[in-house]
């Protein structure tokens, strides 16, 4: 079975289950209970596969198609390739670190983050300067691959209206991965050079950025003003509105408000246990995202763990 096909069985099968769930949780019913257990089975026997299809894929390639007149003879300045390569891995390992962890990580990114992303610097293709840059799917026992969700969200924020706030996709990456972001257009611009980026995920789904000088320079721009104050926790309690594989949670307070907490992969098996219309005690982490040059001003909360309610 494809990816594609498994992902999107594991997904029609996930919210059947929540269904299930919060139907279960207004009434005891043996028989609906009996039909969740099945349902679970189910969800970790497909997920078991697609860990298995994407060990078997086991490489993903991001090309890199640089554009101008330092690199219109197919070659690259050995200098120029040294910041991009630098800049790349920087953004990608900090997404990693802050998609595994929870937060921003400070200091050396530990082995256990760099190790299985495996990156390295392929090939360079005959022609033009096509630069190929490959790393390990490496999926955990959900499935779930951090070099996969890591560009994923550069993607996301790449194909962003740049018109509307970026805050969200700024907390996903983590501040630290946007300002090596920030580093690496600041390098082609620098050079006068335009991107094309492009990326074919394990489901096919064909992910793609031109970056012309003048957006690669708005881009530039607007990342390098975003910081974050210093993490503070705090309680978020309510009701269980959304649950996303992707690692968000909406948590609907007494007063209405939704609140958006976002969770690291290594607390991926405790968020499956939660059912939509399930009152939750989350204890979280709280910064407060902002942009100097926007003056944008975001709470943003990760998870820290569950309390209970």
């Amino acid at each position: 079975m494809s990816i594609l096909n498994l992902e999107t069985k594991i997904a029609a099968a996930e919210k059947l289950l929540n269904e299930k769930s919060q139907l279960l949780s207004h009434e005891a019913n043996f028989a609906l209970e009996l039909s969740i257990n099945s349902l679970r089975s189910h969800i970790n026997d497909l997920s078991f596969q697609l860990k298995t299809a994407k060990e078997q894929r086991k490489k993903e390639v991001v090309e890199l198609r640089l554009i101008g007149h330092e690199v219109d003879n197919g070659t690259v300045p050995l200098e120029l390739l040294a910041n991009i390569s630098k800049y790349f891995s920087g953004l990608i390992t900090a997404a990693s670190a802050k998609l595994k962890l929870g937060q921003d990580f400070s200091g050396v990114i530990p082995s256990e983050i760099t190790y299985p992303l495996n990156l390295r610097f392929a090939d360079i293709g005959q022609g033009s300067s096509r630069l190929f840059i490959t790393g390990d799917t490496s999926p955990d026992l959900f499935g779930e691959s951090l070099l996969e969700s890591s560009l994923n969200g550069l993607f996301e924020l790449l194909n962003s209206d740049l018109n509307k706030s970026l805050s969200d996709q700024v907390h996903f990456l983590g501040i630290r991965s946007t300002h090596n972001l920030a580093e690496f257009l600041k390098v082609l611009r620098k050079k006068n050079i335009e991107l094309e980026l492009s990326w074919t995920a394990p489901n096919q789904t064909k992910h793609f950025w031109k970056g012309r000088r003048d957006k690669i320079q708005i881009l530039e721009n607007l990342l390098d003003g975003f910081n974050s104050t210093e993490p503070i926790n705090t309680i978020v309690a309510g009701v269980v509105e959304l649950i996303s594989c992707s690692g968000k949670l909406d948590i609907k307070q007494d007063n209405g408000e939704i609140i958006k907490v976002s969770y690291s992969k290594k607390l991926f098996s405790d968020v499956r246990k939660l059912r939509l219309g399930d009152r939750v005690k989350l204890d979280c982490i709280e910064v407060i995202v902002f942009n100097t040059s926007t003056e944008e001003r975001k709470n943003k909360y990760s998870l820290g763990r569950i309390l209970s309610e």
